[in-house]
């Protein structure tokens, strides 16, 4: 079996500043097919996927949807809007995930570049049932970055592996989250209770070091030679879900949400 790399947990590169107004911009997507995303430490062959997808992905699913339908400049702005903002997420209400292995080709061992042979992989596919919430923090935006990434959100299809597809419904901005959404290390929730949080992710996002380098854009574009580096400009962060695995079996697990009336009472003693 394939070493695998050791992994570098850190916070979200923006996680220390408090903003002074709290605001952020809600999107209701809607999931319309199986979804999956493999871990960055994962193998080819093999890997569970995670049951969320990351910051990192959607911010550069914002990215690349404003580098399709405008312009490079509009992009880079996008980047440069996005790079450092907290993202937390609200899952679907419930959720199966079904493994199954399946055949793939691969280059051989020892053989002459371009040479393929049989062999089979572990998958993992994830079915949501309810609508997914994706909470970014605008504190620092005005009404024109609003705009802005809002507009890019409509043109988004899919977030993790290609082919996993979302439906936009709509946006919201709030002053304040609700419970129920994702808890990223370091965050704080007033209205969190026991129980609620019952399985714990490492989901990647931009780094430190990726908001602070000029040449940031040309690291993430497949157009650049320059390089991301693992813990560096791309880290992982320890992840509270809302999920409680309720079911299991051979070929799948599932998971739901917390309902309010399994959820323990909190009674103030008098006595």
């Amino acid at each position: 079996m394939a070493k695998r790399r050791s992994s570098q947990v850190a916070t979200p590169a923006a996680a220390s500043v408090a903003p002074a107004q709290p605001r952020w911009l809600v999107l209701i997507y809607e999931p319309v097919s199986l979804f999956t995303l493999r871990s960055t430490y994962s193998m080819s062959k093999g890997g569970k996927t995670l049951l969320l997808p990351t910051p990192y992905a959607v911010k550069m699913a914002l990215i690349d949807a404003v580098f399709r339908y405008a312009t490079l400049v509009a992009a880079k702005a996008m980047y440069e809007r996005v790079k450092g903002c907290r993202i937390r997420f609200r899952p679907p209400s419930a959720c199966v995930v079904q493994n199954t292995f399946i055949k793939i080709r691969q280059e051989e061992r020892g053989a002459d570049a371009g040479q393929y042979v049989p062999t089979i992989a572990y998958r993992e596919l994830v079915f949501y049932a309810g609508q997914m919430a994706i909470a970014i923090d605008a504190s620092a935006w005005n009404d024109d970055d609003l705009a802005a990434a809002t507009e890019a959100a409509m043109h988004i299809n899919y977030f993790g592996k290609r082919g996993s597809f979302f439906q936009f419904i709509e946006s919201q901005v709030l002053e304040e989250l609700p419970s129920g959404y994702s808890l990223p290390d370091g965050a704080s929730d007033k209205t969190i209770e026991l129980g609620a949080y019952g399985v714990t992710q490492y989901l990647d996002d931009f780094g430190a070091d990726l908001c602070a380098d000029r040449d940031g854009f040309e690291r993430i574009s497949t157009y650049h030679d320059k390089d991301i580096k693992h813990g560096k400009h791309r880290v992982l962060i320890s992840t509270l879900l809302p999920y409680r695995r309720v079911e299991a079996a051979r070929s799948f697990t599932r998971y739901e949400t917390p309902r309010r009336d399994e959820r323990p009472e909190v009674t103030e003693d008098h006595t």
